[in-house]
């Protein structure tokens, strides 16, 4: 009987995606066995070296890499010494030892572990921690589900059906409250789970491929022009509802996401291709580029707290304090809507933006998205703009 195992890491070339990055897999070997599993990691094979198994070049994504394939090693080096100890070596148990679990087949919670941490280890690197929570959230309605529907704490991939996640969406509406849309959020999150165990051979196929849910198209908040010049024309006592007034209006008119506005420093300003002040950075969310032209109103703002000591270039508070001031503003001008951050940026694509004559491409590039089919949930076209479109095409075809 062979007494060692062999690891080994490896790109799956044939699988090179649009954006020509492979999957970067491990291979355990034992005793003319072998076991494939998917890291979660993808990289140019340019980037990889087939004679070191390593990342060659020296980033915070390749250093990440590189200590997760160190960690690896190491880890199923000390199970299977273990193992050889204990005189009970298999390759079977070798693999589940590694994934954390001692049981033969692994479990959906055991599972939905197992991404979530692997997910949690790259916010920063390809994914945000806001897309994490949602994962997490998951995982926690997955728990109360399991215990008050079935009244167990767990639940074997094989025993999954399309009736599982059925009874899962009827549960987040009706127990937890969840709206459609939010729930077919947590349902596509489960069903993406799962495919990670399709992905390493846990099992044959998804479950819940037959699952299909679309989201319902919901009235998108944002601000009038009548509404935002109330806002701009009240003046505020109080320090900290001026100031979430003018970082609110900072939105209004550049269009960023609060996270990505709260990191601003002043060398994020700089001279553009027209000579002209741009923001210039990459978004935190996507690690997209996002390249704005400075409006006056923006521009104005920016010169107003240009003296601060810090490196910063607006103040801010956090998010949670910040739109609790803007339900404050909002009450204070007498607009009757839900004001929060999230507002701001769609003001912008729907009524500085759109409502001006702007496009869907110019405006997807200010936003950061990747495509105009994100941009289009952010700019509403308004009745005001429908009109004006059809007046102009009224006066073509006179």
């Amino acid at each position: 009987m062979a007494n060692n195992v062999s690891i080994l890491f490896w790109l799956k070339s044939s699988r090179i995606n649009k954006k020509g990055v492979a999957p970067l897999m491990l291979r355990i070997s034992y005793n003319q066995q072998r076991k494939e599993f998917s890291t979660g990691f993808s990289l140019e094979p340019s980037k990889w070296d087939k004679t070191r198994y390593r990342v060659k070049i020296k980033t915070q994504e390749a250093n990440q890499i590189n200590q997760y394939i160190d960690e690896t090693k190491a880890k199923i080096m000390s199970i299977f010494r273990d193992m050889v100890l204990n005189e009970d070596i298999s390759l079977d148990r070798l693999a589940d030892r590694f994934l954390g679990k001692d049981e033969q087949t692994i479990t959906l919670l055991q599972l939905v572990k197992y991404h979530n941490e692997n997910f949690k280890s790259r916010i920063g690197i390809d994914f945000a921690f806001s897309t994490y929570e949602k994962y997490d959230i998951t995982a926690r309605r997955l728990e109360s589900f399991l215990l008050d529907h079935y009244k167990k704490p767990d639940f074997r991939l094989k025993e999954l059906n399309h009736r599982f996640i059925s009874e899962f969406d009827y549960y987040l509406k009706s127990v937890h409250k969840n709206d459609h849309n939010t729930t077919t959020k947590y349902c596509k999150n489960l069903k993406k789970i799962l495919n990670v165990a399709v992905s390493n051979n846990w099992i044959e196929s998804n479950p819940f491929q037959g699952y299909k849910a679309s989201y319902k198209e919901v009235d998108r908040v944002y601000l009038s022009k009548s509404e935002l010049m109330a806002i701009e024309a009240k003046s505020f006592k109080l320090q900290r509802l001026q100031i979430a007034k003018d970082i609110f209006l900072f939105q209004c008119y550049t269009g960023l996401a609060f996270c990505d506005m709260a990191k601003l420093t002043k060398g994020d300003i700089s001279k553009g291709i027209d000579s002209n002040q741009w923001i210039s950075i990459r978004r935190k969310k996507t690690d997209t580029r996002s390249a704005i032209p400075l409006l006056p109103q923006a521009l104005r703002i920016i010169e107003k707290y240009r003296d601060n000591e810090s490196d910063k270039l607006l103040p801010c508070f956090c998010i949670q304090k910040f739109n609790s001031y803007l339900h404050e503003i909002a009450e204070l001008c007498e607009i009757n809507k839900n004001l929060t951050s999230h507002v701001g940026r769609r003001t912008f694509a729907t009524t500085i933006a759109l409502a001006n004559g702007i496009g869907l491409e110019t405006i997807s590039k200010v936003l950061g998205h990747s495509s105009t089919k994100v941009t289009q949930i952010y700019a509403v076209v308004t009745d005001l703009k429908l009109s004006e479109d059809m007046q102009r095409l009224k006066e073509i075809l006179q």
